[in-house]
């Protein structure tokens, strides 16, 4: 499977860019989104409506991860990028997986993707079986850029 990954990784390397890319924006301004509600919240209970709005403010302030509250953003993109390279490695041996289990012959393989908007087609072949893996990615103002391989 090691070179099924592998070939999977190469091929599969625009997507892996442009996801960082997208994820990089993503936490820059989700950064300053959270950083806006510490700066509300730490104006004490009369920035909120009730007593009700205020508690569940303070749960959501505890779970902030350090780096918001210390107000490093480069380490809070850091770490978004890190998890964003750690779904890539994940997703591409899932797919692998998935693709294995088609009983294609890995030695007879070819490979051909082709960028189909912001998402990628991937076309894996031995001459005689043909395997389509395709990814849909979703993103959104508030909505973290994440994407799934679906595979015919």
């Amino acid at each position: 499977m090691t070179t099924l990954t592998n070939t999977l990784k190469n091929e599969t390397q625009t997507l892996k860019n442009q996801y960082v890319k997208l994820t990089q924006g993503w936490a820059s301004e989700e950064f300053n989104r959270l950083r806006n509600f510490v700066l509300k919240y730490q104006e004490g209970s009369s920035a909120f409506g009730s007593k009700q709005e205020y508690w569940d403010a303070q749960r959501k302030y505890f779970r902030l991860p350090s780096s918001v509250l210390r107000n490093e953003q480069d380490k809070y993109i850091a770490d978004s990028v890190k998890n964003a390279e750690a779904h890539y490695e994940q997703s591409i041996e899932k797919l692998a997986a998935r693709v294995e289990k088609k009983n294609l012959e890995i030695s007879n393989l070819k490979v051909e993707t082709a960028h189909v908007g912001v998402n990628i087609e991937t076309v894996l072949t031995d001459g005689n079986k043909k395997v389509v893996a395709y990814t849909i990615i979703a993103e959104g103002e508030i909505q973290r850029p994440h994407y799934r391989y679906l595979v015919k």
